[in-house]
């Protein structure tokens, strides 16, 4: 383990202060249980068992800080307690020459073991409600599909064909072993706009009295299964087909038409590679 990134805290550097921070462990960066319950069969071998889920993955951050002063020391410690927050903090785990993060909480205390003044161990439990491991945003757009140009009948040889195709496909390559959470953003103008992933054949439809006109635009989160105008006004009574798609392992492909063609309208996909 090359590093971790609590927050804004870097749990594995020497700050300009002089504060070195010195990771000793994570334990949990693996994969969490699962909810599978299974249920023993009355007189006969086996058991019985529904569908099994990944629970939350706690984790435990143990490692070493040295200040030059006790002051220093002081102020480090608050640091650290500061990143372990109660809300949600992104916790950044570098290994193995990539990096991948968890949305974590802080679940327990904060536990110092001074050794001097300039100088203590500490022990820190966070859980992670998710428990996917996410990598960096990959971003694809597209406009409507279309075709212009092209040869043009009579013409004199020698003849050039210049055409420019626009296939309305976004495609995003997922290398984790986890679907990950997609996002969208469609910009008018555009009427009854249409989202498919190809893959799985799930649709997004928009009725057709739903218009974007120029400078608007809705954001749509798959995971959420939210649709806002502007960011802040729900559209949702306007899907008449809710079929939420997200960023499967290997690649994904999805379509954007609408009801009615516009050259203006665009859709920018944003899916987030993850592992389990």
């Amino acid at each position: 383990m090359s590093g971790i990134v609590l927050g804004a805290l870097d749990l594995h550097s020497t700050e300009a202060s002089g504060v070195q921070w010195i990771l000793s462990d994570l334990k949990g960066w693996g994969a969490p249980g699962g909810t599978l319950a299974p249920q023993q069969k009355p007189r006969s071998p086996g058991a019985w068992a529904g569908n099994s889920y990944a629970k939350a993955c706690p984790l435990v951050l143990t490692g070493t800080c040295i200040a030059p002063s006790a002051a220093l020391a002081s102020l480090a410690l608050d640091r650290l307690i500061d990143a372990a927050s109660l809300d949600d903090t992104r916790m950044d785990v570098s290994e193995g020459g990539r990096s991948r993060w968890s949305a974590v909480r802080r679940d327990g205390d904060v536990l110092p073991e001074w050794m001097g003044d300039t100088a203590f161990s500490y022990s820190i439990q966070v859980v992670a409600l998710d428990p996917r491991k996410l990598g960096a945003p990959i971003t694809a757009s597209t406009r409507l599909p279309s075709s212009t140009g092209g040869l043009t009948i009579p013409y004199t040889i020698p003849y050039t064909i210049n055409s420019t195709q626009v296939t309305g496909q976004a495609s995003i390559f997922n290398p984790g072993n986890e679907t990950g959470p997609v996002t969208m953003r469609i910009d008018g103008p555009v009427t009854g706009p249409v989202v498919t992933h190809i893959g799985s054949g799930l649709r997004l439809v928009f009725a057709a009295s739903m218009t974007l006109g120029v400078g608007e635009w809705i954001d749509i989160d798959m995971e959420a299964h939210t649709v806002l105008a502007q960011g802040t006004t729900t559209r949702a009574q306007y899907v008449t087909s809710r079929q939420w798609s997200g960023l499967e392992s290997g690649q994904n492909t999805w379509s954007f038409t609408a009801a009615t063609y516009s050259p203006g309208a665009l859709i920018t996909v944003t899916g987030t590679p993850a592992d389990k």
